[in-house]
């Protein structure tokens, strides 16, 4: 989106700003600039440990520093950036200790650079260092050397005054680098675009290059096994030789003012080069050809990475991967929301403009979360918590400026998942007795045999609920929906036991899933017999957005009565139905895919010619399986609490970041006329329903909602849609034809991520109102049950009279 300085705010360029590509010679533990040691913003790449598996971020420190957007970089033990001080009207480059934060040194850089156009005030580009000295050049175009021991003056040179550089109007933001003891900068001055200088002396070297610039930064890089730096002017990309400034080969760009060069595998170069799109090269010792140019990395200050195998960025606000051979773009998703990245040991890591951290595993099939953390909040000027600087990794630390305050996190391997704030265990008055006896027992695990002795666990008394587990394990944890999705509580160890344990406060009667993590792996509660396969969470409860590589095995217990009618119904064998069960597939030409059907005929349909009410079940195979779906109609029917009826389960799943593409049609132009035509079905639209629940219920919409003249009533077991889907909600809801039924069930333990902001339950509140604003007749529910089919069990019974009402 950049075609030049005059187009651009400077909110937006102070991504660009402290995008500097700094090529020093450092050791592993050095982050001597915002891409780090290898020049492609990576680290920790022989680190094993970080590099499969769950992590978590810990705030070790965070400190307030005047305002900018200054990256950070380190040398040794310390931290250096640029800053202003407005009430004292200067600017600064200044040192941190690496261990606590506390700023060991601090020195003049000039008078403050006032925000303008929406800006904050301070300085932008992010300084280099080289374990002797770090440079920084002001925005008032003061390139200077300071010494890392005490921050004194080194050298300096004024650019405008020397060398006729020109700022732009938001003052000079380009970031220096270091390579082969030579100081690289874009100046732009009439008789050149880049200069080399001695890093040690300050003494002008070279000039090369005649073209303008603004916001550029330099990188090396091997060609041919020769050292040569790129360097991107305002319309021209340089191949220079460091020692001397040789223009090796130059090339026009497509014309963006803060071009930063990305090194891609195999001697290839990405330019996030013109407005609306971008270029990928491939280098050679006399120039360079196109290797693919296209729009999927655009609008963009993002500095790409190579994570999985993959070119990741940003294009306009969408985290996108692209395969970096062909540029075709293999994914993108909103979340986590606009920033820059990294990677540590291959993993990617997001920064966010939010002032959030994320790390998480990037494939083909998208970007997996592994933790997230918020670390900055807004503060009351709006400053502190925006994060407009890229993210400095050294050995196991991650560094990150705020345009108000730095802050250290550490990385924990062999953690949970998610950081979440600890949460004490609550226990009854009886658990809490147990617990003195067991203290003070010689023999503990024999009071603890005797105390659990008869009883089922997950333990109930009263209104409290408490998770147990005994085995030899170093660290358990217990993940549930009643926490929320990437949540779970650590539990604790009673000193001298194998016993662990979290107790929480639960007042409702309630069915809910759960799973034990031990010492990080998936543990089913081994002394309950109650286990389920869930449809909405794999892995380390990660929410199944696309589809999952395997499936997560839960445990479950009903706290209470939960169904006061038909309760004998809900958990009832499929293997003695009244029905029967009719197998078969249909090739669908719109999905280009066969799909499996099972439909439940009841006890009489063979010795009748009547015809029958028929419901079409989304996400049927889930339905079946873990909701126990096929039983409860089988009872239903035959204790004639429902009408008879064909049910057809539709073995097609809706993954939202996959989309539903060319559902809808397979459903009203190959499912339903061959159901029609092969089973004897009420023609009478109000004898005619949809269901489904979480992003099944969703599908159950897009399906039914187009052909509402043919079919009357909806169903939804927690409907799951995030707010992306509601304009396709809307325009369905307005469609001029018949209008619905819908029942609209929710849960208060709903799916749902508390640190993430987001619940399908005020969702589900959302569509149902969008619904009953198009017309149609909405009804909602609310139980104090969980998601996933076996709590929606709990909600059949009611449900299958609404669709089959007498």
């Amino acid at each position: 989106m950049i075609t030049n300085t005059s187009q651009l705010t400077r909110p937006c360029l102070v991504g660009l700003f402290v995008c500097g590509l700094l090529a020093v010679a450092c050791v592993a533990d050095d982050w001597p600039s915002l891409r780090g040691p290898q020049h492609d913003g990576s680290a920790a790449i022989e680190d094993a440990e970080l590099a499969s598996g769950p992590l978590q971020l810990k705030v070790v420190w965070k400190h307030p520093v005047g305002s900018g957007y200054s990256g950070v970089v380190k040398s040794g033990g310390l931290l250096v950036s640029a800053m202003a001080d407005v009430e004292a009207d200067q600017e600064y480059v200044f040192a941190m200790s690496t261990e606590t934060g506390e700023t060991l040194w601090k020195t003049p850089t000039g008078k403050v650079m006032i925000g303008e156009n929406g800006s904050f005030d301070g300085p932008v580009a992010t300084p280099a260092a080289d374990g002797v000295r770090a440079y920084h050049l002001s925005p008032h175009g003061i390139l200077a050397a300071y010494a890392l021991e005490d921050g004194s003056v080194v050298w300096q040179h004024d650019l405008k005054k020397e060398y006729s550089a020109a700022s732009n109007i938001y003052g000079f933001g380009a970031s220096p680098i270091v390579h082969a003891g030579m100081l690289i900068l874009p100046v732009g001055s009439d008789d050149s675009a880049v200069m080399g200088f001695d890093a040690a002396t300050g003494e002008v070297k070279w000039k090369a290059g005649k073209d303008g610039v603004a916001f550029q930064s330099a990188v090396p890089v091997q060609v041919d096994g020769k050292s040569v730096v790129l360097v991107a002017g305002n319309t021209t990309l340089f191949a220079i030789e460091p020692s001397t400034g040789k223009v090796i080969w130059s090339r026009p760009h497509g014309g963006a003012s803060a071009v930063l060069p990305v090194p891609l595998p195999g001697s290839g170069l990405f330019i996030n080069d013109m407005r609306d799109g971008s270029t990928s090269l491939n280098l050679q010792s006399n120039g360079a050809t196109e290797r693919w140019s296209g729009r999927n990395i655009r609008n963009s200050y993002c500095v790409p990475v190579i994570s999985g195998g993959l070119l990741c960025s940003y294009s306009s606000r969408f985290l996108v991967a692209v395969d970096p051979e062909t540029g075709d773009q293999q994914w993108r998703t909103r979340s986590p929301s606009n920033g820059f990245l990294a990677t540590v040991a291959g993993r990617l890591v997001v920064a966010t403009i939010d002032g959030s951290l994320h790390i998480g595993d990037v494939s083909e099939d998208g970007y997996d979360e592994v933790t997230k953390v918020q670390v900055f909040e807004k503060g009351d000027d709006g400053t502190d918590g925006l994060m407009w600087a890229l993210p400095s990794i050294a050995g196991r630390s991650i560094y990150l400026r705020s345009l108000g305050a730095i802050a250290r996190l550490d990385i924990q391997p062999g953690t949970r998942a998610e950081s979440v704030a600890a949460e004490a265990s609550q226990v009854s008055p009886g658990f809490a007795t147990f617990l003195k006896t067991l203290d003070a027992a010689d023999n503990k695990q024999a009071v603890i045999d005797s105390y659990l002795k008869g009883k089922s666990l997950p333990l109930i008394d009263g209104d409290f609920v408490h998770f147990i587990l005994q085995g030899d394990y170093t660290d358990v944890a217990v993940a549930s929906e009643l926490f929320g999705m990437r949540q779970e509580r650590v539990m604790q160890r009673v000193d001298g036991t194998k016993l662990f344990y979290f107790g929480v406060r639960i007042p409702d009667a309630t069915r809910l899933s759960y799973v034990f993590y031990a010492d990080y792996q998936p543990v089913l509660d081994p002394v309950s017999d109650r286990h389920v396969t869930s449809s909405l969470v794999a892995g380390e409860m990660e929410p199944i957005f696309r589809k999952a590589k395997s499936s997560l095995e839960l445990s479950w217990f009903d706290k209470g009565n939960v169904v006061d009618d038909e309760s004998t119904y809900v958990d009832a064998p499929s293997d003695k139905l009244a029905g029967s069960i009719d197998e078969t597939q249909l090739h669908s030409d719109e999905l280009n895919q066969t799909v499996d059907l099972s439909i439940y005929l009841p006890s009489n349909y063979s010795q009748s010619e009547d015809r029958y009410p028929v419901v079409f079940v989304h996400d049927g195979k889930s339905a079946m399986q873990s909701g126990n779906q096929v039983a409860i109609i089988d009872r239903l029917i035959q204790s004639k609490t429902v009408r008879p009826a064909v049910v057809v389960f539709i073995d097609k799943r809706f993954y939202p970041m996959q989309g539903a593409k060319g559902y809808a049609e397979f459903f009203a132009k190959e499912l339903i006329p061959m159901i029609d035509r092969e089973y004897r079905t009420s023609a009478d639209r109000k004898d005619r329903a949809s269901l489904s629940g979480g992003f099944g219920a969703s599908l159950a919409l897009m399906a039914t909602l187009p052909v509402s003249d043919q079919i009357g009533t909806v169903g939804c077991h927690s409907l799951f849609a995030f707010e992306m889907m509601h304009p396709m909600f809307q325009q369905l809801a307005q469609l001029p034809n018949e209008r619905c039924r819908v029942l609209v069930q929710r849960s208060r333990y709903e799916f749902r991520n508390p640190s993430e902001n987001w619940n399908m339950g005020l969702q589900a509140v959302n569509v149902a109102k969008i619904l009953a604003d198009g017309g149609h007749d909405v009804a909602t529910e609310a139980t104090a049950t969980g998601s996933d089919w076996v709590s929606w069990r709990t909600q059949s019974p009611r449900m299958w009279k609404f669709l089959l009402e007498q």
